[in-house]
């Protein structure tokens, strides 16, 4: 190894069930690969290869952004927007960009963008026209009852333990109202169509599953009204099929919902769709696969540093296919944030997939 005089650490995320074997392409004798489920802000490696697909790159995004320890993606997901983007389709295509990271560190790195979700009312979002009606949000735990103190525990708590589960909550909570995403961020059918998708089975997933999900879930949405505002002032309004906005151009397995972003232009792309007929969605719904659906009368397109989203009520927030909260939010682009190792055909200066 060229880059380093002394032992490499390495972080290597998988999922539970992944064997160690999917590794030994990746060992080399300087190098300590360690294997784990997140890695640690204040203990960063000295890189991170993180096997999956843009949910497992989504979850450690908080620890790894803007600082500049490289990440490698090995595309095991079901999705693998994000690693087509920077050029990795296969595992092959990973292990190449691993060897030229290691024989000469410089010529592997790619530095990009990130989108930033700020102010996402996750734990709970009030109707503005009933104040009293909260959001359905996922259960949050605390130590704490519902007046703010902290009960002595039934037993015995082991110190550490104790100090690693209170910071596990306040990451948590500050995780709800920032949250880095790599490709797209979005609610209405795409949000609809993702919970869906979640709920599917790996093999299914990548294999149609986000369409047979989008399709599914067009026949239970019901458009709301929507306001997007970006930075210049524009103002997207009304009701709306979808409102999707990000820095990659695809999403669920090759959709192509931004088709003009580009990974590292300081700008995220925004999709403003308009309500229509069911039977219209299900007549322009090819259309996203090639990005021809920009020049429909409906929908509205352009680019921003920052935009907020608005609802009447509550809504669903999806990014890079995870839940991370409900309306309003605030989401802005983070130039220079991410540190990736791409093959050398993968570098590309601007654009993606």
């Amino acid at each position: 190894m060229d880059c380093y005089n002394r032992q490499v650490r390495v972080a290597a995320i998988l999922h539970p069930y992944d064997s160690d074997a999917c590794l030994d392409g990746f060992r080399r004798p300087a190098i300590d690969i360690f294997r784990g489920t997140e890695i640690e802000r204040g203990d960063l490696p000295d890189a991170g290869i993180v096997f999956g697909g843009d949910g497992s790159v989504h979850r450690i995004l908080g620890s790894l952004a803007e600082t500049a320890c490289p990440l490698l993606v090995v595309p095991t997901g079901s999705g693998n927007d994000f690693a087509r983007a920077i050029g990795i389709s296969t595992v092959q295509h990973a292990l190449a960009a691993w060897e030229t990271f290691l024989q000469d560190r410089d010529r592997a790195l790619r530095v990009l963008d990130l989108g930033l979700l700020e102010d996402s009312s996750a734990p709970a979002s009030r109707d503005r026209e009933n104040p009293d009606r909260v959001a359905a949000a996922p259960p949050t735990w605390t130590f704490a009852d519902r007046e703010g103190r902290i009960p002595p525990p039934a037993q015995k708590i082991d110190t550490a333990i104790m100090q690693t589960q209170l910071r596990h909550l306040t990451e948590a909570e500050v995780a709800a109202r920032k949250t880095y995403f790599c490709c797209i961020a979005g609610i209405g059918l795409d949000a609809e169509a993702n919970a869906f998708a979640n709920s599917m089975s790996r093999f299914f997933r990548r294999h149609g599953g986000y369409s047979w999900a989008a399709l599914r879930a067009l026949m239970h949405h019901r458009p709301q009204p929507v306001t997007a505002t970006l930075d210049d002032g524009t103002r997207f309004s009304g009701p709306s099929l979808l409102c999707a906005f990000g820095n990659a151009h695809s999403y669920g397995g090759g959709l192509r919902m931004l088709p003009r972003a580009q990974l590292d232009d300081g700008l995220l792309d925004v999709c403003f769709v308009d309500a229509v007929s069911k039977l219209k969605v299900l007549w322009e719904f090819h259309t996203i696969y090639s990005g021809n659906h920009l020049a429909l009368d409906i929908v509205h397109y352009s680019r921003t540093r920052a935009l907020t989203v608005e609802t009447d009520s509550a809504m669903p927030i999806y990014a890079d296919g995870e839940f991370v909260g409900t309306t309003p939010v605030r989401a802005r682009i983070v130039p220079k944030a991410l540190t990736v190792i791409v093959p050398p055909y993968g570098k590309r200066p601007t654009g993606n997939g």
